[in-house]
């Protein structure tokens, strides 16, 4: 499958509770006030007495949406993790480590930390322990960190239950003993509120008992199960909301590989819609969305490559054919043109009034392409050009001489060439001894019409885009071209 621009609520959580500066590199900030057009400038986000939302400040005077802000407990947090064993959903700050024990038995619980040796890091403060729920594990118990310790051995309690010896920590190994629990009571309980809108797709919000309010998810009425919207590319003028209630049908239930079939666990929540995996699918076609049909497990196949092979059901399974192709509903997608601003939001929009601001995606108009706040290895944060990624490979028979390109997917044979990114991102690593990766932004060129290699020089071989082309890179672009932000806390 090629490239599909995404954009999903909780990925922003993810980005924020892993990218965001500590509290003592925020500001604050007041919820922006009305342009005179009618329409809410924070698009129903509102900060509440105690849980505070966080914003990108751009130079350019945009405000794009960030994460959360405890300011009871001073510190970031996030919704991120879902439900908890409670069935209650919390805000809750980063956490870190990995659990072990100190004793044989498996009885005494401690926290292990990574330590570079060149790149040193504070371990989190805190840790978050799951339960296991069905076939999946949930939240169950925030602890702090205790003091730092050492033990001669430590041990993991292995799915069966057997205590099994890792042996004595390692240089790079921190252990700190547990510390006391986190009660929930000290935590910003979440909610999710019921779908708002008049129309096939609504709008639901996060919601704390202080005030607090931030848009989270649409909601298809008519599925009824929350939705997402998905559009192709940056220029993309419309959207679909695909259901979250969806699973990956990649098996096939006949020996052409061409009925495909979704496997699940028995202990699993049976989704309500699946997508078929396909080998003869363009990036830009739109995939389709089916209902289930239960099936005997057997016959079953896989695709691989261009064989269809019959394999095993496995035990504890159970499959799913798909039912009726199932109609999605559509958005209208729109890039601002504000002219007091360089850098844009974006809104889908629906027949019936519903406006929702795009989480992740901002447009830099100077640029002519979206960009995402990304924090620079100099510690600033600006909107960098979203695009293709270089790869070195080389360009002589030998692997001697590094070339760098930027390879498209452009998917089977019969599918139209995409437009090539006008950007790509490079990522430099540290010099041996630091610890910095650097980043850089290219302009892409032409297509690449001259021999590529892959390998090393002991082992160096032509190299062929699968499906794809290859692009020259072209000139740098300086990181003070983009637009600056820093990141504050609403002070409402």
């Amino acid at each position: 499958m090629g490239r599909v621009w995404v954009v999903l609520s909780v990925l922003l959580s993810v980005v924020l509770a892993a990218c965001s500066p500590g509290v003592g590199d925020t500001g604050d900030a007041t919820s922006a006030t009305s342009d005179g057009s009618g329409l809410d400038p924070n698009d129903g986000a509102k900060s509440g007495s105690r849980l505070k939302l966080t914003w990108y400040l751009f130079t350019d005077g945009t405000k794009q949406w960030s994460g959360m802000y405890d300011a009871q407990n001073k510190e970031l947090c996030s919704p991120y993790y879902g439900a908890w064993a409670d069935g209650k959903v919390y805000c809750v700050p980063q956490t870190g480590g990995a659990l072990v024990y100190t004793n044989s038995t498996c009885t005494t619980k401690a926290l292990e930390y990574y330590v570079d040796s060149i790149c040193p890091r504070d371990p989190s403060k805190y840790y978050l322990e799951y339960a296991a729920s069905g076939c999946s594990s949930v939240p169950a118990h925030l602890y702090l960190r205790g003091a730092k310790i050492a033990p001669a051995t430590t041990y993991t309690k292995l799915s069966n239950g057997t205590c099994a010896s890792n042996g004595a920590p390692q240089a790079y190994d921190a252990i700190y003993a547990l510390g006391s629990e986190v009660a929930t009571s000290q935590l910003v309980q979440l909610s999710l509120s019921a779908p708002e809108g008049s129309g096939r797709i609504g709008l639901r919000y996060y919601e704390s008992s202080d005030g607090m309010q931030f848009p989270w998810t649409l909601h298809d009425n008519t599925l009824a199960t929350d939705c997402y919207t998905n559009y192709n590319t940056p220029s993309s003028t419309s959207a679909r909301c695909v259901p979250a209630d969806s699973g990956f049908a990649y098996y096939s239930h006949d020996a052409a590989c061409t009925q495909r079939e979704l496997g699940v666990q028995t202990t699993c929540e049976q989704p309500t819609y699946a997508y078929p995996e396909s080998f003869t699918r363009c990036p830009y076609d739109d995939t389709p969305y089916y209902t289930l049909n239960a099936v005997a497990a057997s016959p079953l196949y896989e695709a691989v490559g261009t064989s269809c092979i019959a394999i095993s059901p496995s035990s504890g399974t159970s499959y799913y054919t798909m039912g009726s192709e199932v109609d999605l509903p559509s958005l209208t997608r729109t890039v601002d043109t504000s002219t007091a601003h360089r850098v844009q939001q974006a809104h889908f929009t629906t027949p019936e009034g519903l406006r929702y601001r795009d989480p992740y995606a901002l447009y830099d108009a100077q640029m002519a392409t979206e960009c995402y706040p990304a924090t620079l290895p100099d510690g600033s944060i600006r909107c960098i050009a979203e695009g293709g990624y270089v790869s070195t490979f080389y360009a002589n028979p030998g692997c001697t001489t590094p070339l760098d390109v930027v390879e498209v997917y452009q998917g089977p044979s019969g599918c139209m060439t995409p437009a090539p990114p006008a950007y790509a991102r490079k990522s430099i690593a540290p010099e041996p001894g630091t610890c910095t990766y650097s980043t850089e932004i290219h302009q892409v060129g032409a297509i690449r019409t001259g021999a590529v290699y892959a390998g090393s020089p002991g082992s160096c071989n032509l190299y062929t885009a699968y499906e794809g082309t290859l692009y020259s890179v072209g000139p740098v672009v300086p990181l003070t071209d983009f637009v600056g932000a820093s990141i504050a806390i609403d002070t409402h």
